[in-house]
């Protein structure tokens, strides 16, 4: 066993041979280098147990700046602090302590393998530091990535990954043009993350990256073989777009994880759960509520896709089971896209089992859209290579709920923040634009034995849709009318449902 103290950490602590190293004290790092590391690991097979203390960065020296424009990274600042950094090593462990005030990131383990990161305690990173990450600049809490390329054969990848009973909450920054997170997992391999928190990352900047979702929970990006397991991404907040996980590669599995109360004040999405361009997603007993977007001008640049929902499956997701999943309450005033419990944005092959969606809103009393709300919403929003619009094709809903979705303005009397979407009077919406089940552009669609019931608006809505099957469904007591069928593009069947 190797002691750390404060003494071995003034000039920075450089581990260079295998073993056991253990902090036997809490730690206040300073430095005046704005890129400093308090520890390096630079050989394999490490296990780094911080024995339940804290490392804890308490000054903030003056970042550098670059100005030039052919910059890949947005922003001007290049610079940032790393507590536990880690490059092109194997067979490294770190365990049992807290993380905390580094400007910069956390703990950031590039081009890694065999990793376990167990037990930590990660908040209070970003600020004023970020790590470049090939073709964006972040900070916050957890990173864990590999390199990124154009051809797939020189990406490097980071595998075997574990994390496990991790804590990253409250990691923030207000830098323009920068992405943070409470945890980043980039370009990473056969990874497992179990009984962890991503809680309450912010980015206040009115100038977000400028990709979707600069504020997120935990991020997913280009991944293989990832399983997440009773985790938690609660009340992330962003000036652009935040969302509780966010994922994009291959063979994914969510499993009883909980995404609630992410917001935005004045950006153009905020969702729980977003997946896009996946091929092979799996989620069970997943739920998604309170996620919002006070923004009366939402979703107000190219892509109108949705402005809050619980889950956002798409764009360009392919092969898809959600089963047992809830979305409840997920409300905006975005005024110019869609409200829904379950959003479904150019995916196709997707089912979904036994889902419940409740009480979504749309609550700028919308008068025939585009701001539609719908508990279930399955659109065609982006465009294909060769023309017309990618995806929408074979998506299932199968005894799925829709109860309650609503285009009104109707006050959920709740405390700070939600009654920035609440302000103003009541108003009650056009039932034109609200439904259970809203099918737009979509082909070769199922609804079977699906419940639609006291949704203001229509049970059932086929907007430009073709092949479609509605067949066993019960709708009740929906304001405007059980099945809708507007618009047809081809041929649709609708059979054997009950209404009243």
């Amino acid at each position: 066993m190797n002691s750390i103290t404060a003494k071995d950490l003034a000039n920075g602590l450089v581990i260079t041979r295998p073993g056991h190293y253990r902090l036997v004290e809490s730690i206040e790092w300073a430095t005046p280098d704005p890129n400093a590391r308090a520890i390096t690991i630079a050989c394999d097979n490490v296990t780094l147990d911080l024995g339940g203390h804290t490392l804890r960065q308490v000054n903030q020296p003056t970042p550098v700046t670059d100005n030039r424009p052919e910059r890949a990274c947005k922003g001007n600042v290049v610079s940032g602090n790393v507590a536990i950094w880690a490059a092109g090593r194997t067979g490294l462990v770190v365990r049992n302590g807290t993380v905390c005030d580094m400007q910069g990131v956390g703990v950031c383990l590039k081009d890694c393998g065999l990793v376990d990161l167990l037990d930590l305690r990660i908040h209070g990173c970003g600020g004023d530091g970020v790590v470049d990450t090939s073709f964006l600049c972040r900070n916050g809490g957890l990173f864990v990535m590999g390199t990124s390329a154009a051809q797939e054969e020189a990406i490097v990848w980071s595998t075997d990954i574990r994390i496990i009973n991790c804590v990253c909450t409250d990691n923030s920054s207000a830098l323009d043009y920068v992405v943070t997170l409470g945890a980043l997992v980039q370009n990473c391999r056969n990874v497992t993350v179990r009984h962890s928190v991503f809680n309450r990352t912010v980015n206040s900047s009115p100038q977000p990256s400028g990709v979707q979702f600069n504020v997120v929970g935990i991020d997913f990006v280009m991944c293989r073989n990832v399983l997440v397991a009773d985790c938690e991404a609660h009340e992330n907040s962003s000036g652009g777009e935040p969302a509780g996980f966010f994922a994009w590669g291959e063979n994914y599995k969510f499993a009883d994880c909980r995404a609630n109360g992410n917001y935005t004040r004045t950006g153009h999405r905020a969702c729980g759960f977003n997946i896009s361009t996946t091929a092979h997603l799996e989620m069970v007993d997943c739920e998604a509520n309170g996620n919002f977007n006070a923004n009366p001008q939402a979703s107000g640049d190219a892509m109108k896709d949705f402005s809050a929902c619980g889950f956002r499956i798409g764009r360009a997701v392919n092969r898809a089971v959600l089963e047992n999943c809830r979305a409840t309450g997920n409300h905006g005033i975005g005024q110019q896209a869609p409200v829904a419990g379950f959003m479904l944005n150019s995916a196709s092959h997707v089912l979904l089992k036994n889902c419940t969606a409740t009480a979504n809103r749309s609550a700028t009393g919308s008068r025939g859209g585009p701001a539609f709300a719908a508990g279930f919403l399955a659109s065609t929003v982006q465009p294909a290579a060769d023309g017309g619009l990618w995806g929408g094709q074979f998506n299932s809903f199968v005894q799925c709920v829709a109860d309650g979705n609503t285009v009104d303005r109707v006050p959920m009397h709740q405390h700070q923040p939600y009654p920035h979407v609440d302000r103003g009077e009541r108003i009650t919406g056009d039932p034109m634009a609200g439904a259970g089940f809203l099918l737009d552009g979509q082909s070769g669609a199922k609804i079977l034995d699906c419940i639609a019931i006291n949704n203001h608006g229509k049970g059932v809505w086929l907007r430009n849709a073709r092949q479609t099957l509605v067949q066993g469904n019960t709708l009740a007591h929906n304001t405007l009318m059980a099945i809708h069928d507007e618009a047809p593009a081809g041929p649709n069947l609708v059979v054997d449902n009950r209404s009243c």
